[in-house]
């Protein structure tokens, strides 16, 4: 079972854990239990609310320890804010854990974390959990205009055309090759 204070938290399977300020955001030399391989968030704020205890696995993916019953709808929230599912599309296992629980017993193997590019999703994941997400509406990003490839395709045909209907008209017109001025005639003898 985790047992936090305001200045460390100790949990048996992920390691000590040690809040090194008390701003909204992380220091960023936090980095993952070495022997474990889980990145521990305290006082991760997520959606206005304060969860105890956030947990990244590149393997497995993001388990929580306490706070309200909707935190891990408000996670996924706080994530599609920071376009992580748009970046990295596939499955990313968010589970709650039971007080004392081993984070990778609360996985289900049958789902397992399917994010293309390896563990870059968990840069991604760590700094949007570190951060306060921006407030208001998230606002759609418009899709890029295709190029007109077509058009554009069509008009280096007809220039490529033109060319060749000017080489055959200047042929046909009786431009025959030009007498070159280098040539020396032989002598009459």
């Amino acid at each position: 079972m985790v047992q936090c204070s305001d200045i460390a938290c100790r949990d048996p399977y992920i390691g000590d854990v040690r809040r090194q300020d008390t701003q909204e955001t992380m220091s960023p030399d936090s980095t993952p239990d070495p022997e474990t391989g889980w990145l521990a968030l305290p006082r991760c704020r997520v959606g206005g609310q304060v969860l105890p205890l956030v947990l990244l696995h590149p393997r497995y993916g993001i388990a929580i320890q306490g706070g309200p019953p909707e935190a891990m709808a408000l996670l996924r929230q706080r994530l599609e804010r920071a376009r992580l599912p748009a970046i990295f599309p596939g499955h990313l296992p968010i589970v709650r854990l039971a007080p004392g629980q081993r984070p990778e017993t609360g996985f289900d193997p049958k789902q397992p974390l399917t994010l293309p590019g390896g563990d870059a999703w968990f840069t991604c994941a760590r700094r949007a959990l570190e951060r306060d997400a921006p407030q208001g509406a998230v606002v759609p990003i418009a899709p890029r205009r295709r190029r007109n490839r077509r058009s554009r395709r069509l008009a280096v045909a007809a220039g490529l055309l033109a060319l060749l209907a000017g080489g055959i008209t200047l042929s046909m017109v009786g431009a025959g090759p030009a007498k070159s001025t280098l040539m020396i005639e032989a002598p009459a003898s």
